[in-house]
């Protein structure tokens, strides 16, 4: 019988939490699916977890065994490419999926016939639920829709995505990186035909402090930031309806590269050893390349503080003075 979904689990080094998030996805409410548990070349006890949760449930779970760590985006890579489900959804193995999360999501796609789903989820760390996709968004996705989803943001994990979307192969994830879902939703958001919601708080994300996106030095920060500038604009750029959502591309662009300036502000304060006049100049001259419209942008006006506009605008001007009048 044909899966309804594929729910696919990045998973490193997590043996001491894993056996609770299987629990729930074991156990979800729909059925056929399939549950995809990708080793990405754990050194703990995860493996044998699996092992255990797949000797228990052997119709429903399988395990792909990565000899290679590829980071969560070149995991959820690999299980894709082994789906078999009608949507495919994405839980991280930190976290957990209330056990009716992808029947309720399901039922919603199949009435609908939306490409994806979205639903609300709980933020442990500031005790928080949120749903990204406002009733406004929904439905036949317009321009001005695609925009306000792209300024929006959002999670891989809280969405169910019809599988037939990963035909195209620019719908992936960059792999041995953070902020790997940067490009990917946005991306998402500019070519999906439709979007739907359930008004549910059904994934509970968890604040773990040795997650991938926790741990990174500055230096790997800074460059995760400019790779995701690079791929956002690499993506959308050449898509035939970029000029109808540039505005919402350019903020997100523009709150990258924020945060990039930024990084290298606290280095500089802090006395790390970087050359933060180097690291400030490449990141400027890499909005200039991506960024084509100013800071007027309605998007950023409104969503970005202006000391930051300013703080941005001074490092466009001249980053050693930038970096003199915070010293």
């Amino acid at each position: 019988m044909k899966k309804k979904v594929s729910i696919i689990v990045p998973i490193y080094n997590r043996s001491r939490i894993l056996a609770e998030c299987l629990g729930n996805l074991t156990h979800q409410t729909l059925e056929p699916v399939e549950l995809i548990l990708v080793n990405d070349a754990s050194t703990d006890n995860s493996l044998a977890v699996m092992e255990q949760c797949r000797t228990q449930f052997p119709q429903l779970v399988r395990i792909i065994d990565s000899p290679k760590n590829l980071g969560p985006g070149g995991a959820r890579n690999l299980g894709i490419e082994a789906s078999e489900g009608e949507y495919i959804g994405f839980v991280d193995s930190d976290d957990l999926a209330d056990v009716t999360m992808y029947e309720k999501l399901y039922q919603a796609a199949d009435a609908s016939g939306y490409d994806v789903i979205d639903c609300g989820y709980y933020m442990q760390d500031n005790d928080s639920a949120l749903l990204h996709t406002s009733d406004d968004c929904t439905g036949q996705l317009t321009s001005p829709k695609r925009m306000e989803l792209i300024v929006s943001g959002g999670y891989v994990f809280s969405k169910l995505y019809r599988r037939s979307l990963f035909e195209d192969r620019q719908l992936r994830f960059r792999q041995n990186v953070i902020l790997e879902d940067a490009d990917f939703i946005t991306y998402l958001y500019a070519t999906a035909g439709s979007i739907g919601t359930v008004k549910e708080i059904l994934y509970f994300y968890r604040n773990q402090p040795d997650s991938a996106s926790k741990i990174i030095q500055t230096d790997k920060y800074y460059h995760n930031i400019c790779e995701a500038i690079t791929h956002i604009y690499q993506k959308t750029s050449p898509l035939p309806n970029y000029k109808g959502i540039r505005p919402a591309v350019e903020y997100e662009l523009l709150q990258m590269y924020s945060y990039g300036v930024n990084v290298c502000l606290r280095a500089h304060l802090e006395h790390e050893n970087l050359d933060a006049v180097q690291m400030l100049r490449h990141i400027a001259d890499l909005k200039r390349k991506t960024v084509h419209g100013g800071y007027d942008n309605i998007y950023v006006q409104n969503k970005i503080d202006s000391l930051d506009i300013e703080i941005m605008q001074l490092n466009d001007e001249n980053p050693v003075k930038l970096l003199n009048s915070v010293s």
